[in-house]
């Protein structure tokens, strides 16, 4: 399969400051792709690079194809981007930012209404100046404009932030839709559970560096769940399984921490007289660290 986005030993530095270290990365076309990392990791100074907007100190990069010191306004006429900061016009309106931007794109916003529409941006939420909108209202204008001309890659730097839940998820199928028509999706974000629902593959960046990189599947089997099992019958009970840790037991009921998929467990469980089973996945405070951290 061609590679959407091909980086080869991408360097930058800010004066001492090395922002990023040696990043070599390749994502397939038509691949939803997760980039992760904590807050001054070197995910946006990447996409940066990525998109022309600063100048690499060292490495070279391509996307669909194309060298992006070559061949920056081809390459942008099939990207649809949404910055981690995006700044707007505070008095121009919502439906003048994207009339505005929509210009800028040598594509048509043929899917302006209707992103409009699924994102809940009414005619009256559109002539409103943008001074007055809230950080969510902000965010689904980025959205909007990011796909609105049916981009073949969309490069997306924390793109839920200030999203309430119903919003995440509607953004969530979109780029499931996307993703169906055979777009590519490039996924900065520190949030774990977003970027599991959203993506095939994922690249944890540390300080500049990329520490690892699979797919998306092995990120969650690896997440531990707290779990509480309840039994009819309070007897001893041993659950010799893989994955299981600090097994304990009050009465009829059983708590353990799991690591693994979830079926090996059901499984063993079946064997049982479970009356309830609670198993609550660790908090992403816990799973930051656990994914990020030195383990």
């Amino acid at each position: 399969m061609a590679a959407a986005i091909e980086i080869e030993a991408l360097v930058k530095r800010f004066g001492d400051v090395e922002a990023v270290r040696g990043i070599t990365l390749s994502v397939d076309e038509g691949e939803a792709f997760g980039y992760l990392g904590p807050n001054g990791s070197g995910k946006t100074t990447t996409i940066r690079c990525l998109l022309g907007l600063v100048t690499p100190t060292g490495g070279r990069l391509r996307v669909r194809g194309r060298d992006v010191a070559a061949s920056l306004p081809e390459i942008l006429a099939d990207v649809g981007y949404l910055p981690g900061e995006f700044g707007l016009w505070p008095s121009m309106t919502g439906a003048e930012v994207l009339g505005y931007l929509g210009d800028l794109h040598p594509r048509p916003p043929a899917r302006r209404a209707e992103l409009c529409e699924r994102f809940d941006l009414s005619a009256a939420d559109l002539g409103r100046q943008v001074r007055f909108y809230s950080r969510g209202m902000r965010q689904k204008i980025g959205i909007v404009q990011a796909f609105q001309h049916r981009p073949r890659l969309v490069v997306l730097d924390e793109p839920t932030e200030g999203l309430d839940p119903v919003m995440k998820d509607r953004f969530v199928a979109l780029l499931g839709e996307h993703r169906d028509e055979g777009g590519t999706s490039f996924l900065s974000s520190h949030i774990l559970s977003e970027v599991e629902l959203a993506t095939d593959r994922v690249g944890v960046l540390r300080e500049g560096e990329l520490v690892r990189v699979g797919p998306t599947r092995d990120l969650k089997g690896e997440r531990v769940r707290h779990c509480t099992l309840t039994l009819r019958d309070p007897g001893a009970v041993e659950l010799d399984l893989p994955g299981v840790d600090g097994l304990r037991q009050e009465g009829a009921r059983i708590l353990f921490d799991y690591r693994g998929e979830m079926g090996p467990l059901i499984r063993r469980l079946a064997e049982l007289d479970v009356v309830e089973l609670l198993a609550e996945p660790e908090s992403l405070t816990d799973a930051f660290f656990d994914v990020y951290g030195d383990r």
